[in-house]
């Protein structure tokens, strides 16, 4: 990450809270042929507050998949005959059609749901999900994710959530909000700068705060409301972690910054490199083994992998571009992210695990903060369009990318979560 390592020499750009607006902006590729989805349902039958809901969210997670588009001309209910919906598909040029209604039942909502397959004339789901005003949209996701397993074979990206840093040059906060942007949930108000946010697990995340004035990581738990210290050995703006059942924090020791492997109550157990250089930006397989980081040990920074069972030879995995930084290891442990700096430009590049097939996914101004979804296929990332501050939402399959949010704050750190359940 170019700006923690600016930070590590110089001094820190802070940013401050306010809520974003949320927009949906089609940056399309031109080459791609989107599959054609009839979003026909929750109209007939449905309270109009909800088919609202409903719609709204199917719509915006078909749209961020970047391989769907849609049409609502048709309306059907959930009790529409198999046959006529297939029907007018065919001659609509439907690939799939969605429909089915929604109903209140004392204080629960049932949404039942049909996805059709036209070519085959086959459902591929039908199912009754119990929802209440506040679920309606995570029942949106879980169809927009049934249906994105079955055309492409892996589940859908939008049960997780987007942990973000935001504000402005006087005060900043940690922010939560839906894969698509939405629904979107202030966690800090310490009039302070709080920075950096990661997830460590579903329910926990970490973030650097300036709270006592001088940098301090807290460990957070999202659902009980449970902060601790995690970290505050530090004098440099850092991240951290999860290492096993234990994390990993870069910091300046003996004169150099290396990355160490500490405890929930902040003791260091062990350290994970020992080079006199600059050291940060770790990112794991899931297995741990390796490790992916940044360093300048060779005068600029690049993308570092390493056994994690033993100090060990790194090896180098970047040789184009000056600076490489913000390494984020896919779920499945197959390729990693980062953000690569060229005459100014800022490149989202992905490459093999062994730094091959090295590619550019999209390029922008500012980009920073790459995270990985869970399915190991999109990444939300941080960048800047014309005069606003953008959260962007990207297919690394095919290079669609839109935006999810776009504010005139300042982000500061990005991570996505695993599965939500």
């Amino acid at each position: 990450m170019r700006r923690i390592l600016t930070i590590l020499l110089i001094s820190i750009l802070f940013a401050a809270s306010a809520v974003a607006d949320t927009f949906q902006i089609n940056i399309s590729n031109p080459q791609y042929k989107p599959i054609n989805v009839g979003l026909w349902g929750f109209v007939k039958n449905t309270p109009e507050n909800i088919s609202k809901r409903l719609l709204k969210t199917l719509k915006l997670d078909l749209e961020l998949s970047g391989i769907f588009s849609y049409d609502i001309t048709q309306h059907f209910s959930y009790e529409a005959p198999q046959k006529v919906v297939i029907g007018i598909a065919k001659l609509d040029k439907m690939d799939y059609v969605i429909y089915g209604d929604a109903k209140i039942d004392g204080k629960n909502i049932l949404v039942n749901v049909v996805i059709v397959d036209i070519l085959k004339g086959c459902v591929i789901l039908q199912k009754t999900y119990i929802a209440n005003r506040y679920s309606l949209d995570w029942v949106a996701n879980k169809i927009v994710d049934s249906l994105i397993e079955y055309t492409t074979g892996v589940y859908g990206p939008f049960e997780s959530k987007i942990l973000f840093a935001m504000g402005d040059t006087k005060t900043s906060d940690i922010y939560i909000c839906d894969f698509n942007g939405e629904n979107t949930v202030r966690i800090t108000n310490w009039h302070t700068f709080n920075i950096l946010p990661k997830w460590v697990s579903q329910d926990t995340i970490t973030f650097l705060s300036y709270r006592y004035g001088k940098p301090v990581i807290f460990l957070y738990n999202i659902f009980n409301g449970n902060l601790r210290r995690l970290f505050n050995a530090s004098n440099l703006s850092i991240s951290a972690v999860r290492y096993l059942n234990y994390f990993a924090v870069p910091f300046n020791r003996y004169g150099s910054v290396n990355i160490y492997v500490i405890n929930q109550r902040g003791r260091i157990l062990r350290q994970l490199t020992n080079d006199p250089s600059i050291n940060v930006s770790p990112s794991f397989t899931q297995d741990y083994s390796k490790m992916v980081f940044v360093s300048n040990r060779t005068g600029s920074p690049q993308i570092y992998i390493k056994d994690t069972s033993s100090f060990g030879t790194a090896k180098r995995l970047t040789f184009d571009g000056k600076y490489n930084s913000s390494p984020t290891v896919s779920p499945d442990g197959k390729k990693i992210a980062y953000i690569s700096t060229k005459n100014g430009t800022t490149y989202l590049k992905v490459m093999n695990i062994d730094g091959s097939n090295d590619t550019v996914i999209m390029k922008g101004s500012s980009l920073d903060s790459p995270s990985w979804s869970y399915d190991s296929r999109y990444i939300a990332l941080t960048g800047r369009l014309g005069n606003r501050n953008v959260i962007y939402i990207v297919n690394t399959l095919n290079k669609q990318y839109f935006i999810a949010k776009k504010t005139k704050f300042i982000y500061n750190g990005l991570s996505v979560s695993p599965k939500i359940e």
